[in-house]
């Protein structure tokens, strides 16, 4: 016998559910394709420079100790201007630039208790992902102290930890599109 629906739209285990059913986006982990109804992907659409700013500054507050987070997306998408919006949310008041020459950049964090760096990495000049592990930049992966950004992750896939978040950026004609 099926199981009734719950009167209540707040009940997660319904909305849930159908959320899922509503939002079916691409995988965006780890060598997926295809889609995955139990997988739940968001989107938000962005108008400027300030909204990805402001988004990304809201989307620090809930990340966790050891974050790995891969931006994905083309030339002029926001993925500096992403990287900037988390580092503010983190309490880093220093000027953020993309490493693209220097690869990696490490920024001491100030006002959180458990996070004490960003690490932020562009990955964009790289041949392959032993560029990155010369220079050190997995040993930062999942340590419980530091939150690491990497701009172009989808060329270093192999390297990133099985639970890294990836955020990708599309540019519409008048938005930015941010799948998380």
């Amino acid at each position: 016998m099926g199981e009734t629906p719950c009167r209540f739209k707040s009940c997660s285990r319904h909305y849930l559910g159908r959320l899922a059913q509503l939002v079916r986006a691409p995988r965006l982990h780890r060598g997926g394709r295809g889609f995955d109804p139990y997988i739940v992907h968001m989107k938000f659409f962005s108008t400027s420079e300030k909204q990805t700013f402001n988004f990304a500054k809201n989307f620090s507050k809930k990340l966790t100790d050891g974050a790995v987070i891969g931006l994905v997306g083309n030339l002029g998408a926001g993925k500096t201007i992403f990287t900037k919006g988390l580092a503010a949310g983190l309490g880093i008041k220093k000027n953020i630039t993309s490493p693209t020459f220097v690869l990696m950049k490490i920024y001491k964090v100030s006002e959180q208790n458990k996070i004490k760096n960003l690490v932020h990495i562009d990955a964009y000049r790289i041949k392959s992902a032993c560029d990155l592990t010369a220079i050190g930049a997995d040993e930062y992966f999942n340590r419980t102290d530091t939150i690491t950004v990497i701009e172009w992750a989808s060329k270093i896939k192999k390297i990133l930890p099985k639970k890294t978040k990836f955020v990708k950026i599309s540019i519409n004609k008048a938005s930015r599109i941010i799948n998380y």
